[in-house]
């Protein structure tokens, strides 16, 4: 019986449901060689399917065993964040107070097991933090450039920390000389280099964004910003609105209240830099051309959890601290128990066990709708077999993932009985479908 509620009722959700599109994609695209997928790879960097195709080389492919894969990454950024935590508050209670708000935050926790790139996207983030507050420049250098290999949007870091490090240097711009001989922007030149060539190669394919999956920003977002960071919310359930926006009101007081001593003031501008700049360059693109994608600035989460951190280390009063830190801690359980089945991804793993039970060894499968052919292709006990079905000529959105469909997975035909094809639809439901024996449609011609 707890079993089962746990199964539904918390994060262990998000570790055993069914695979969505984008997992399924980083499984299928993962399984090509080290070659293709190096080459295909456009917007998207290589290195977590690098990390992966050799995870499941070693492990399979199994639901459990690519989202740990995730986990491992994730764990590896909460350790990184232990230390880090203990340098900044050395024996205070939050110094491991921190690490436990960051390991349960609902944002990271969902994405923690995501067969994506977010849990190693966490890891090298937090390593690049970690080591630019301790002037470890070699290994800050390290971090961001696989961590930009990671995930693009991890070019967001090293520019937040170069825009800290000159507004607390000042004089470092005084002279050319005093650039050249800085081992800050010797590393940062170096992260340029490394990185330009797949900057270059994503400017090359730019033109592609005209059509994209990305949804435009508005006021709503605006408001409810800090709090969709803080615990994940996308509009699922519609009525969070109003609740993230209250959250994020919250949030705002505890960051500024975190400003009050200046003891750390320093150190909180940081995290706020880290918080804020993301936000507010990645809105403001979106105003232009929508490029903002909640999961793709986890590292803004990360750092409030931060912030939060400082904003109870404001407070003189040993029971407001406590009774703050309690709270969080406590709203943060609340919402892991209340939210995971309210986030579930749609399941075609039940479809796709039906249809390979009753597929006899002629038969295909068809998806017939883009959007959920790669979990069709992932559950598809014979992959070769599973087309994409578009009857009226249609053709395949680049951004879902052009990297895997090839004109030899797409069909404007039903079979010839009696080859059958069972056609998966969008609602998780499916169907027959065949047309007339080859030699009947020979004789009507």
């Amino acid at each position: 019986m707890m079993l089962t509620y746990l199964l539904t009722h918390s994060p262990l959700v998000y570790l055993t449901q069914p695979l969505w599109r984008d997992e399924a994609f980083s499984v299928l695209y993962a399984t090509q060689s080290f070659v293709s997928i190096i080459t295909k790879s456009s917007f998207d960097p290589p290195l977590y399917y690098l990390i992966l195709h050799v995870w499941m080389k070693m492990f399979g492919q199994s639901e459990i065993t690519v989202r740990t894969l995730s986990f491992v990454g994730f764990s590896l950024a909460t350790i990184v964040t232990i230390y880090l935590s203990e340098h900044l508050f050395k024996k205070h209670w939050l110094s491991w107070f921190i690490p436990l708000l960051f390991f349960i935050n609902p944002m990271l926790l969902y994405y923690a097991v995501e067969t994506r790139a977010y849990g190693w996207y966490m890891f090298f983030a937090m390593l690049a933090i970690f080591s630019y507050i301790k002037g470890n420049w070699k290994i800050f250098g390290l971090a961001s450039i696989l961590g930009f290999f990671t995930h693009l949007y991890m070019i967001l870091i090293p520019f937040v920390c170069t825009l800290h490090y000159l507004g607390t240097n000042p004089k470092v711009l005084v002279t050319p000389r005093g650039w050249l001989r800085n081992a800050y922007f010797k590393t940062v030149a170096v992260i340029i280099l490394c990185v330009s060539p797949w900057l270059i190669r994503v400017a090359s394919v730019a033109s592609s964004l005209k059509e994209s999956w990305y949804f435009p920003v508005d006021m709503h977002l605006i408001k409810s910003v800090l709090g969709n960071m803080y615990i994940g919310y996308e509009g699922t359930p519609w009525y969070g609105w109003i609740w993230t926006a209250r959250i994020s009101i919250v949030l705002f007081v505890l960051f500024c209240i975190a400003l009050i001593p200046k003891k750390n003031r320093q150190l909180v501008l940081f995290f706020l830099f880290m918080v804020m700049i993301p936000l507010i360059v990645v809105i403001g693109v979106s105003f232009v051309k929508p490029v903002f994608v909640i999961r793709y600035l986890i590292p803004v989460t990360m750092m409030e959890i931060f912030l939060l951190g400082y904003a109870i280390l404001a407070f003189r009063s040993t029971f407001i601290r406590i009774l703050l830190a309690v709270c969080l801690l406590s709203f943060s359980s609340w919402f892991n128990i209340w939210f995971p089945n309210k986030h579930l991804k749609t399941d075609y793993r039940a479809s796709m066990r039906e249809i390979n039970a009753l597929m006899s060894a002629q038969d295909v499968i068809y998806a017939d709708n883009p959007l959920h052919l790669f979990e069709t292709m992932y559950y598809a006990k014979n992959r070769s077999k599973v087309f994409l079905y578009i009857p009226a000529d249609g053709r395949f959105p680049w951004y879902i993932g052009d990297g895997i469909v090839e004109p030899r997975h797409i069909v404007t035909q039903p079979p010839s009985y009696p080859k059958r094809a069972f056609v998966l639809r969008e609602d998780q439901s499916f169907t027959l479908l065949y047309g007339l024996p080859l030699s009947q449609t020979n004789l009507k011609k």
